[in-house]
């Protein structure tokens, strides 16, 4: 800074003054007065021409002698008063040098032609030398950084008084930031800078950035809605996910009321129930309209923030519910055509244990129910096959070719009786091929075709019989044909009554017979009961197969018809044909089962039977089980069976990839016990089982367990028990979902509030800091009476101007740091400090009964503390402490660097009490004497003039009553 003449001037007392100057001033005063007498002289030389008198003279000499010594009383004056500025002056200098070295950052004065005026003490040792050395020198000269010295070029050319900048500095190797704030002064020839090394702060915002950045970008990953929400159920925040499934901005959510949407009534529901409970995490399955379509969410919600906000997390459960019910209704509608199909259904496994058999199947075998047959039959038992030869040529047969259709055998019943069946059966492997899963088949009884066969056979050797007889009879008596003529009439009779019985028995029976030549030529065709299903016209007959059918049915007819006349043996097969279906009015495929036996005449007789429906259910099972098979195989989610003694029954790929394992043979070959070899804290397993035996199912269970490779993954479990008939437990089965990110995140998200948390609660009492987290409004509250506190350093001014910067932070430090325990120990709120004052208030923000003498408790024990100070420091320190009593405003109002103050008289006049007290004492108003008498001694100090209140009467608090 730059000085005026007069603050220039060496102006000093004369008992300061050396003994040469004061010689000088006493002999320029001598021939001060020499000149005065001489001029007195002069005049009294020429009395002719000034015509004067002795008492003009006298008159005038006395009127110079008074302006003299008139000037040099103001000469004296003006001595005087620029003594004191310069005092001032040296004492202001000295304080600003104390408060630039206190002062957190690099302090310089630079002249418009970028070099150094000066420096303080903390920029000359940040660079290891003397501030000396920086003056006169341009502000490059260390070479740290261009960005300040272009900073100050660009501030001296502008117009402008101040400007800030943040610029980058090389101390000692590192790169630092620096935050700078530049000032100009004595006609903008030269600048004033601070700067605050922000290069912490600048770190700790970039990781706070980062991790932001990193949880929001784990939330816009989560497969889900994510939204925080407030106890008074208004969203605090939302996910980019759920903003966007409503076309709306995350923006948008903050503030407004979870129903405002009018989406779900259940997810309001659930929210109210959830935050008047005392559970801290709840899971809920609820319904919401979303465009207009009804969908399902499982909503999983956490509290935090004691109870007064809370997490949520939504996933779209819609279409696992739709997958869930078409299993089920496709499951509901195999399980009715295997429950109510006519054939029997089964399946065997290699050992010959019934693993499932359907009603019709039990009917066949003579059972009560399908559970009594597999209990008490088993497919290798001798006393189930008439011809054991026969059944093991089966078996050959069903292993050579991998299927065996209309094999027919005869069984006994579990009554012992005797019944024919036909047998449909095929092999079923593993994927691999290796290994037989289980025979799996139909079984049809014919029995009643059986009996036809025999009936119409013995029909026809009867009718050979018949007609032999007759024939004998006429060669031998020809004579006597006339005779008999009578007789042979009865005989056609009685042979139109067999055909007629034969014709019953063909309408009783629902297959197809048909009698073929070798060409592939329709013979005869029978008429049967199948015509309510699919009968052959009669005007086929006489007609090849080829002209009725198309050409590769017809090959396959007469292929068979070829084969069963060769070999003289039954031949079987299934085929089907397109056939024109009158209800729907279009070609419908129908399947056929035939067997195509040889005649005499080099014919064949083909029965065929309709097996559509059959064929059907049959393909219905095998897509179900490829359909149920591809959902296991292809599932997001880890899904498994366990036994009860924790060995894996099956995985699918999703769990053993999870788990680091190559295979599902891997996986059982590393994890023998679940709650040993993969759970992180065996006790899980315990209570994974327990829960499971209590309740039947779990949902969300989260544990840690082990990869192969020795790594440590969070999880999340859904499991249910799967029992037998008796309720002994099969095994369990769940599903599993990995949520090792989900869990860091959480982490993450909970050590950032409770720093967030503990920064906002060391500038603002607690209850205050609540609201503003509600609310980022201005927050005012009225006390109607609150007791408030001013203490002030006496002289701290004068005492501080001898000690080192250093020292005197110190000594603040510890003296407010005991000053804001006792706060602490007397419930009181610690207002703010004021250079070397000390604000304290007592019943605010939260009230409190006895605040007067709470006050009065720490305004003692102050003034002990203070005088302990300066024993142990040897100082001599003297507190001077107001007390006032009254209604007052407290509260945090404005947008930055929040601080909780307090308004009105009370706080002017407690002020007041403060300074216009005595050191060493504590003065208290007229109001806090009434609530403090009785309990403390008291004295009166009388009435005092208070600025802007004019008299009031005021005492001194002493002691405690009893205390003295």
């Amino acid at each position: 800074m730059t000085s005026s003449p007069v603050q220039r001037r060496n102006v000093m007392r004369d008992e300061d003054k050396p003994k040469t100057q004061l010689i000088q001033e006493l002999a320029y005063l001598r021939q001060r007065v020499e000149a005065l007498e001489n001029q007195q002289q002069e005049a009294q030389q020429e009395p002719d021409e000034s015509r004067l008198t002795d008492e003009t003279l006298q008159s005038q000499l006395d009127e110079r002698t008074a302006a003299l010594v008139e000037a040099n009383d103001q000469l004296v004056a003006e001595i005087v008063k620029h003594t004191q500025a310069e005092q001032a002056l040296r004492s202001a200098k000295e304080q600003l040098e104390a408060v630039l070295d206190a002062v957190p950052g690099v302090v310089s004065w630079i002249s418009r032609d970028l070099r150094y005026l000066g420096v303080n003490r903390q920029l000359a040792q940040m660079f290891n030398a003397e501030p000396e050395n920086f003056i006169g020198k341009g502000i490059g000269f260390l070479r740290a950084s261009h960005d300040f010295h272009d900073f100050m070029k660009s501030f001296f050319e502008s117009n402008a008084d101040d400007a800030t900048c943040e610029v980058s500095t090389r101390v000692h190797g590192e790169l630092r930031d620096f935050l700078i704030v530049a000032q100009k002064y004595d006609g903008d020839r030269a600048a004033f800078t601070v700067g605050i090394d922000i290069t912490e702060r600048r770190q700790a915002e970039n990781d706070l950035r980062a991790a932001k950045d990193q949880l929001q970008a784990i939330l816009e990953a989560v497969p889900g809605m994510v939204s925080w929400i407030s106890s008074d159920l208004r969203y605090l925040g939302v996910n980019r996910h759920l903003a966007k499934t409503y076309n709306l901005l995350p923006e948008a959510f903050v503030d407004q009321e979870i129903g405002f949407l009018q989406t779900s009534d259940l997810f309001q529901g659930f929210l109210e129930e959830f935050f008047a409970s005392e559970a801290t995490e709840h899971c809920q399955e609820i319904t919401a309209k979303v465009h207009g379509e009804i969908h399902s969410y499982l909503i999983a919600a956490q509290k935090y923030d004691e109870g007064r906000a809370a997490f949520t997390v939504g996933i779209d459960v819609t279409e696992r519910h739709r997958a869930i019910q078409a299993l089920k209704e496709a499951e509901a509608k195999y399980r009715t055509l295997f429950e109510n199909a006519v054939e029997g259904i089964y399946q065997i496994s290699p050992s010959g244990t019934y693993l499932n058999a359907n009603p019709a199947l039990a009917r066949i075998y003579g059972y009560e129910s399908p559970e009594d047959l597999i209990n008490n039959l088993s497919c290798g038992d001798r006393l189930l096959y008439v011809d054991i030869q026969k059944r093991q040529y089966f078996l050959e047969t069903l292993h050579q070719q991998g299927q065996v259709i209309g094999f027919e055998q005869q069984i006994y019943r579990q009554d012992g009786s005797v019944v024919w069946i036909s047998e449909n059966a095929r092999l079923v492997w593993d994927n691999e091929g290796d290994s037989l899963l289980y025979y799996e088949g139909t079984v049809e009884d014919i029995t009643e075709r059986k009996r036809a066969e025999e009936s119409l056979q013995k029909a026809n050797e009867d009718l050979e019989i018949r007609v032999e007889e007759r024939t004998a009879a006429l060669r031998q008596a020809n004579e006597r044909l006339m005779l008999e003529i009578g007789e042979r009439q009865r005989i056609e009779a009685a042979l139109r009554n067999s055909e007629a019985e034969l014709r019953a028995l063909f309408q009783a029976m629902t297959d197809t017979i048909t009698v073929f030549d070798a060409q592939g030529r329709y013979v005869r065709i029978v008429s049967t009961n199948s015509e309510v299903l699919y009968s052959p016209k009669q005007d086929r007959v006489g007609k090849s197969v080829y002209e009725v059918l198309p050409p590769t049915q017809a090959s396959i007819f007469v292929s068979h018809i070829q084969r069963a006349l060769n070999t003289g043996e039954t031949v079987n097969l299934e085929y089907n044909l397109e056939i024109d279906d009158p209800e729907i009015e279009e070609m419908s495929e129908v399947w056929f089962a035939a067997t195509v036996s040889p005649l005499p005449d080099n014919c064949v007789i083909w029965v065929a039977r309709n097996i559509t429906e059959r064929r059907r259910v049959l393909n219905a099972l095998q897509e179900a089980e490829e359909k149920y098979r591809s959902i296991f195989e292809n599932a997001a989610e880890g899904i498994y069976q366990t036994t009860p003694e924790g060995q894996y029954v099956s995985a699918n790929p999703a769990l053993i990839q999870m788990y680091g394992y190559d295979s599902l043979e891997d996986l059982q070959a590393n994890v023998r016990d679940v709650g040993r070899d993969l759970y992180v804290d065996r006790d899980r397993r315990l209570e994974f089982i327990s829960r499971l035996e209590d309740e039947g199912s779990i949902v969300e269970f989260e544990l840690q367990v082990y990869c192969k490779d020795g790594s440590v993954i969070w999880t999340s479990e859904n499991a249910r028990t799967v029992r037998d008939f008796q309720g002994r437990v099969l095994y369990y089965e769940g599903t599993v979902q990995e949520i090792t990110k989900r869990k860091l995140a959480e982490e993450a998200l909970r050590v950032e509030q409770e720093k967030s948390e503990s920064l906002l609660l060391n500038v603002l009492p607690r209850k205050i800091a609540e609201q503003l987290k509600q609310d980022q409004t201005s927050i005012a509250e009225r006390f109607e009476e609150a007791t408030i506190m001013f203490a002030d350093l006496v002289d701290f001014t004068t005492v501080s101007a001898q000690m080192t910067p250093s020292k005197l932070v110190a000594i603040l430090n510890e003296i407010f740091s005991t000053f804001d325990q006792l706060a602490l120990a007397y419930r009181l709120e610690k207002i703010k400090t004021i250079g070397d004052a000390y604000m304290v208030a007592g019943g605010l923000p939260m009230p409190m009964e006895d605040h007067a003498g709470a006050i009065a408790e720490m305004a003692l024990e102050m003034q002990w503390a203070i005088d302990e100070f300066n024993q142990k420091h040897n100082l001599s320190f003297q507190l001077r402490i107001g007390i006032n009593t009254g209604p007052v405003v407290a509260g945090v109002i404005g947008i930055r660097k929040f601080a909780y103050d307090l308004w009105g008289d009370t706080v002017n006049v407690a002020s007041r009490m403060e300074s216009q007290g005595q050191a060493g004492n504590i003065q208290v108003t007229q109001k806090t004497y009434e609530m403090l008498q009785g309990r403390y001694i008291l004295e009166p100090r009388g009435l005092l003039d208070i600025k802007g209140r004019g008299k009031m009467m005021t005492y001194w608090l002493c002691d405690r009553l009893g205390e003295v």
